[in-house]
């Protein structure tokens, strides 16, 4: 059962992760081809190691991470 706290709560993360997204949106905007393709490398090269470490992380959880990275991807 939620409480009036929760949802103020909710609400509030909700419009602090627009405010982030806007900022994000804004700056991803104003990178250049270069800045573009290098973040887009640093993202592909690391991914292997993230899908491994959520993994990991579910094999000593109870909480199922594989659905997660199958969503992310």
């Amino acid at each position: 059962m939620s409480t009036n706290y929760d949802l103020g709560r909710s609400a509030l993360l909700q419009e602090q992760y627009q405010q982030e997204m806007e900022i994000i949106d804004a700056a991803l905007r104003d990178e250049s081809q270069d800045e573009q393709e290098e973040r887009l490398s640093l993202v592909a090269q690391s991914w292997s190691l993230s899908c491994t470490c959520f993994h990991t992380e579910s094999d000593y959880s109870e909480v199922p991470v594989s659905a997660s990275v199958a969503y992310a991807r």
